[in-house]
């Protein structure tokens, strides 16, 4: 497909089809390796369509509505990216109120604007569903941050999966926290030398469930026998379930999917430069594998105001 030179471009009409994305800074390794694995997927998309790509990194506390504003008013970049929206957000305003092109990878329930999203009320409901009609009753979910509206909408949805069997999840064992390995090692530890212990646990994603395999062992429980064990699969090469023994099952959504759509939406909105909304809800499986292990007798449901 013959695309044109985006410096000739840039000359005849001031636009030279440069997206950016902004990020903060982490001192965390596997943060960073979870967000190099974002970058080379999005940035390879984008890049495809003959589009220059720029990551501008900042530091941790920096006035993010700010960044977006300087960088966009230097004259050099036509088009954003924006991860993760959280409560309160201030980019998807301020890119709003510049009539800046964007696209985010996720949905903001109070702001309209264009995205590419998968159900992740449906995520947490279906995860949620299976254990509980495999006869689960203690079941922890470690859901990502509070502040991200999809980890709201997956806890919304294990709720409601609950609320369907008539019964209450456990708001004790409903648990919020950064999505790496070493923070899911750390909280299913934790629940694990409960006396009344989870028997089933659901992890967010598959680095918080290689810390949940990691701490079953060292408890000394197998999995599916002792604990049963779910996750969604954003199908990220560092954390393939493919490494997983048992198979590790739930929900599937590859990210890469979500990087193309975005890569392609973004160019459209820039091209056209306004803003239509080319909204994406993409596909969500469910894999059952063999990381769960159905129980005959109810564990009694704690339920706590």
């Amino acid at each position: 497909m013959y695309r044109p030179n985006s410096i000739a471009r840039g000359l005849k009409t001031g636009r030279f089809g440069i997206v950016a994305m902004i990020v903060a800074g982490s001192r965390d390794p596997e943060s960073n390796a979870h967000l190099f694995e974002i970058v080379m997927g999005l940035s390879a998309e984008i890049s495809a369509l003959g589009l220059p790509f720029v990551l501008h990194v900042g530091q941790p506390g920096e006035d993010v509505s700010k960044q977006h504003t300087d960088l966009y008013r230097s004259g050099g970049i036509d088009g954003f990216v924006l991860i993760g929206p959280t409560r309160g957000d201030a980019r998807i305003a301020c890119l709003t109120q510049l009539g800046a092109p964007f696209i985010v990878h996720g949905r903001h329930p109070e702001q309209t604007h264009p995205y590419v999203d998968i159900d992740n009320f449906e995520v947490g409901r279906l995860v949620a569903d299976h254990l509980l009609s495999q006869g689960h009753r203690r079941i922890a979910f470690l859901n990502g941050p509070e502040t991200e509206y999809f980890a709201i909408q997956r806890r919304r949805g294990v709720e409601a999966a609950f609320a369907a069997h008539g019964l209450t999840a456990d708001p004790t064992l409903l648990q919020s926290m950064t999505m790496i390995e070493p923070h899911g090692r750390r909280a299913a530890s934790a629940l694990l030398q409960q006396t009344d212990r989870p028997s089933a646990i659901i992890a967010g994603n598959t680095m918080i469930a290689r810390g949940v395999y990691q701490a079953a062992a060292q408890a000394g429980l197998r999995i599916p026998d002792d604990l049963s064990v779910l996750a969604h699969d954003d199908g990220l090469e560092l954390f393939p379930v493919g490494g997983f023994d048992p198979p590790l099952g739930g929900t599937v959504a590859y990210l890469a999917a979500a990087w193309m759509s975005l890569a392609q939406d973004l160019d459209r909105i820039v091209s056209a430069r306004k803003a239509p909304f080319q909204n994406r809800i993409l596909d969500l499986t469910f894999n059952k594998a063999s990381s769960v292990h159905a129980i005959l007798v109810d564990r009694p449901t704690r339920v706590k105001p």
